[in-house]
């Protein structure tokens, strides 16, 4: 096997950004220009912002042909790729590898996916993560032969379309779902429908959760839910089992779950721990407050934070019970068909990984 480094292999460019305080850099510009944010894993097939010509004249930035492989370089899409199906230049944030005669692009492309654990550790800096041009150019790659490298290419790309196929099923029920919620009772807000109200103070009660101390979190236990997701903890009881769970701080601040327990609820979260069952179905609530987006209710500021007042104050449209079932059933059973797909999913994805692992070690 020969390892070679990608400035032996191609030609290596990092962009640069036009200055934003001449009008005339940006203005009517037709030169698509990328940022780092769009390098996700993924395919590129547009940019979002243009320059003019006279932009890019004074500017660092180069155009970069279609099947450059793109790296972003700092923040929280380091080490991430972008396949580049159009020609654009990038910011300083993007560096550019052109496409060349001995590696195929999507190839490269799969490797260094493979290797941002890697990049990672490597990464230097900091309050956010950053890897240099210098740093990319020396990334060493195996350089099969073209016949072994489209071979590992199509395998790859087979198992990439399929789990973007899953993806799409999945997103396309909650769609399903969310349609059949307006048919039914149409907006929850505006109450087209004029069904009866009642605020959440007088059905339910909303109870804050309890901290995960640090000697308490383990790899392996009882999930523990908190503002920004899911961690462990082990301990002699639990905080709630099936319920409603809010995100009370981070980026889940203001969304609604429901929860098949054994679940803890931390500091970061609150949960429904009482609420009158002869007016609610709980899964029937929960989908209520999503569609009622209580995550625009968030406290200003860099850490996105919720009160129990929005949930309590709000007034909730009152379905009778049997149309509330019937909803929840109909639900029940596209769940039934999303937990198929997501099956699918993880078995795509872990023939992905071990894909990955053998192809690239």
């Amino acid at each position: 096997m020969i390892y070679k480094t990608i400035e032996e292999l191609t030609t290596v460019v990092t962009g640069g950004t036009p200055s934003t305080s001449k009008a005339e850099y940006w203005e009517n510009g037709n030169i698509p220009w990328l940022q780092s944010g769009c390098c996700q894993n993924c395919d590129v097939n547009q940019a979002d912002k243009f320059i003019s010509q006279s932009g890019y004249d004074n500017s660092s930035t180069q155009v970069m042909p279609v099947n450059t492989v793109m790296i972003a370089l700092t923040g929280a899409t380091a080490g991430k790729v972008g396949y580049l199906n159009v020609e654009a230049c990038g910011n300083q944030s993007i560096t550019g590898i052109f496409p060349c005669e001995e590696l195929n692009p999507r190839f490269l492309f799969y490797f260094l996916i493979s290797q941002r654990r890697k990049i990672l550790v490597d990464c230097v800096g900091g309050a956010q993560a950053h890897i240099s041009q210098g740093y990319v150019k020396k990334i060493k790659v195996p350089v099969y032969s073209k016949s072994i490298q489209e071979r590992i290419v199509n395998i790859m790309n087979i198992c990439s379309k399929n789990i973007k196929h899953y993806e799409m099923i999945l997103k396309e029920y909650d769609v399903l779902v969310k349609a059949r919620f307006i048919e039914m009772f149409g907006d929850p807000v505006l109450n087209e429908r004029k069904f009866p109200t009642l605020s959440g103070a007088d059905f339910f009660k909303l109870s804050n959760g309890r901290a995960v101390p640090d000697e308490k979190r383990i790899e392996t236990g009882i999930p523990a839910y908190g503002g920004n997701g899911i961690s462990w903890y082990t301990d002699e009881f639990l905080m709630a089992e099936d319920t409603i769970v809010v995100g009370r701080v981070g980026f889940q601040s203001g969304n609604v779950h429901y929860v098949i327990g054994p679940l803890w609820i931390t500091d970061n979260a609150m949960y429904i721990s009482q609420y009158d069952k002869d007016k609610f179905n709980l899964r029937f609530l929960c989908e209520l407050m999503q569609h009622v987006n209580f995550s625009r209710f968030q406290d200003a500021g860099d850490l996105k934070k919720i009160t129990q007042k929005p949930f309590m104050t709000f007034k909730y449209i009152l379905p009778s019970m049997d149309l509330q079932q019937k909803f929840v059933n109909f639900k029940i059973e596209v769940d039934k068909s999303r937990e198929e797909v997501k099956k699918s999913l993880e078995k795509t994805q872990q023939l992905y990984d071990s894909l990955m692992q053998e192809y690239f070690g």
